[in-house]
């Protein structure tokens, strides 16, 4: 009977010494960005997108990842960047994702996999959940299911 409730056991209680919080997870080596330096490339992004440049204003939002920020923050950048993949899922053919997807390198492509999952779970993504699902679809075409891992696996979060 008792190794049937081993699973309800709350191991860190046990141990709440040993209990690392979120930040003390996070390399310490990451810059810490301000809200105001998010909202500048928000604001650059959004100028590419009005003038067609949707490469480079994705490009831009991939690059520019406030890791090491407050929620605030990072919530403002996850817009951005769902705005950067509406906008070009709304003036390119399903098939033209892929090109967009290949002329990201290999880091690039695990971040727009981080905000992906990060953006499906959001109320305004869910909303969105089929175009969401075609940009999944095809990076896991071009990338393969190892940036999924590299998403479980990285303690950097969007």
């Amino acid at each position: 009977m008792a190794s049937e409730d081993w699973r309800k056991i709350d191991i860190d209680a046990l141990e709440p010494e040993n209990h690392l919080t979120k930040e003390e997870l996070l390399p310490s080596d990451l810059p810490f960005v301000s809200y105001d330096t998010i909202q500048s490339v928000a604001g650059q992004i959004r100028s590419n997108l009005s003038s067609g440049q949707f490469q480079q204003a994705l490009v831009l939002g991939l690059d520019n990842v406030p890791y090491s920020a407050d929620e605030k923050t990072k919530e403002l950048h996850s817009q951005t960047i769902f705005e950067v993949l509406c906008s070009i899922r709304n003036n390119n053919n399903l098939n033209d994702l892929s090109k967009f997807i290949k002329s990201l390198n290999s880091e690039q492509q695990d971040v727009l996999i981080k905000y992906l999952y990060k953006n499906m779970g959001s109320s305004y993504g869910q909303k969105q959940g089929g175009l969401l699902l075609n940009w999944f679809e095809k990076t896991v075409e071009v990338t393969g299911v190892g940036s999924i891992a590299r998403y479980l696996t990285d303690r950097r979060t969007v």
